[in-house]
C-alpha cells in the first residue's frame, strides 16, 4: 500500500497560493518548497504536468499547476484522482516560445491584502489561523529573499541617544575617545 501524500491536507491552501501568485512558471526546486516535499517528489510532480524546457531546467506553467491542483481539490478522492493522472499518458512538452517569465513572488507588492506594512509597524487582519499562517509565511519568504531591502524600507530609523540617559551618553563619549586614540596611535 503506498504511503499517503503529505500535501493532500493542504490542497486548498496550495491552490490559493498558486492562484494569488504573480509567478508565471515553477521549477522543481520551487515546487519542492511549495509542496514541502523531497527533490525526487518534486521531479515526479513535474513529470505529471506539461512543462517547458529552458536549458536543462523544466518549468511548469502556473496555469497548468492551477488546473492540476483544482482537479485534485475538486475530486471526491484526491488519491484516486492523482493515480488517474499518473496513469494517463505523459503530457507533451510545451512547444510555444516563452514570451514572459516571472520567477519571483517575493516582493512587497505581492503581500496579501490583509497585511499592512509601514515603517516600524506591521498589521495583519485575519479570520482564521490558516489565513494568519499564510500571511506570516508570505512575509517570511519576502524577508528571507531580501532582508536588507525590507529593513531599509520598514525598519525604524536608529533612535538617537537621549540626553536624559547619562549612562548612554558616557558610553558614546568613551567610544569616541577610543576611536580618536586609535587614530592617533596608528
Amino acid at each position: 500500500m503506498p504511503r499517503p501524500v503529505s500535501w493532500f491536507p493542504r490542497l486548498p491552501a496550495l491552490l490559493r497560493s498558486v492562484q494569488s501568485s504573480v509567478r508565471s512558471h515553477y521549477s522543481a526546486r520551487e515546487l519542492q518548497d511549495l509542496f514541502e516535499v523531497q527533490p525526487r517528489s518534486a521531479q515526479m510532480l513535474i513529470q505529471l504536468l506539461p512543462s517547458i524546457r529552458i536549458g536543462r531546467t523544466l518549468l511548469v506553467e502556473r496555469s497548468s499547476l492551477i488546473e492540476f491542483l483544482r482537479r485534485l481539490n475538486q475530486a471526491e478522492d484526491a488519491a484516486k484522482e492523482l493515480d488517474r493522472i499518473r496513469k494517463a499518458p505523459r503530457p507533451a512538452a510545451v512547444r510555444r516560445k516563452l514570451r514572459s517569465l516571472v520567477r519571483k513572488d517575493d516582493d512587497v507588492s505581492s503581500l496579501p491584502e490583509n497585511v499592512e506594512i509601514e515603517t516600524g509597524r506591521l498589521t495583519i487582519r485575519f479570520q482564521d489561523m490558516e489565513e494568519l499562517a499564510q500571511s506570516l509565511w508570505k512575509l517570511a519568504q519576502i524577508m528571507e529573499e531580501d532582508l536588507e531591502g525590507f529593513a531599509a524600507h520598514y525598519e525604524p530609523a536608529d533612535v538617537l541617544v537621549s540626553q536624559q540617559d547619562p549612562e548612554s551618553e558616557l558610553e558614546v563619549q568613551d567610544a569616541l575617545w577610543i576611536t580618536q586614540w586609535l587614530k592617533e596611535h596608528e
